[in-house]
């Protein structure tokens, strides 16, 4: 029994002290996984929607030891009830597909940070009507930009966490009755608590 946990304490010493050696980061793959809180943007908040939740997965390819290019999905929800507000009263959830171009230095262990690109994002809405008080549903595509910045830490060479926080536009138009339409933007900012591997 003694030698046994001998030669464990010692194997683990010996993995300690090669992954120790090796650089932390330097792949050129990497998957990151985030949830956080969603805050909306002023044209919201003045309808009365709240923050709310937010999930986005991100996949990135490194093409240089400080750049990449990422491609991810994000998914968030708000509600709102205001009663005296044109998309009042309702609940808000989105999905979309942001792609970045990120500056990073690959090969740290403390890795911060920073991309810009554009988004699409496709909409849903219910919300009941502040003139006549019906239930009214719209669903349809919003366009934006996305600005992101953040900061990894590698607990091991391929696995880290980290904080991010994310600024978008989603701008979506909607018809608000017939008469008249308006477009909102359904983006805001984002702070999230992330998860990823490099491979």
């Amino acid at each position: 029994m003694k030698y046994a946990l001998t030669c464990i304490i010692v194997a683990l010493c010996l993995s300690s002290a090669v992954q120790a050696a090796e650089p932390y980061g330097g792949k050129f793959n990497s998957f990151t996984f985030s949830i956080g809180g969603y805050w909306p943007h002023a044209d919201l908040e003045g309808e009365g929607y709240k923050s709310g939740g937010n999930f986005a997965a991100t996949y990135m390819r490194a093409f240089h030891d400080w750049f990449g290019f990422g491609c991810g999905t994000h998914t968030y929800v708000s509600q709102s009830k205001k009663k005296t507000a044109d998309i009042g009263d309702g609940d808000f959830s989105a999905m979309g597909i942001e792609m970045m171009l990120f500056a990073q230095p690959n090969h740290w262990r403390i890795q911060p940070y920073i991309g810009l690109g554009p988004a699409l994002y496709f909409n849903f809405i219910a919300y009941e009507d502040d003139t006549d008080h019906d239930d009214v549903e719209e669903s349809g595509a919003g366009f934006g930009g996305v600005l992101k910045a953040g900061v990894r830490v590698f607990v091991t060479d391929r696995f880290f966490s980290g904080m991010s926080v994310k600024f978008f536009s989603n701008r979506w138009n909607l018809d608000i009755d017939e008469n008249r339409d308006k477009t909102y933007d359904f983006g805001g900012g984002v702070l999230a608590f992330e998860l990823g591997f490099t491979f």
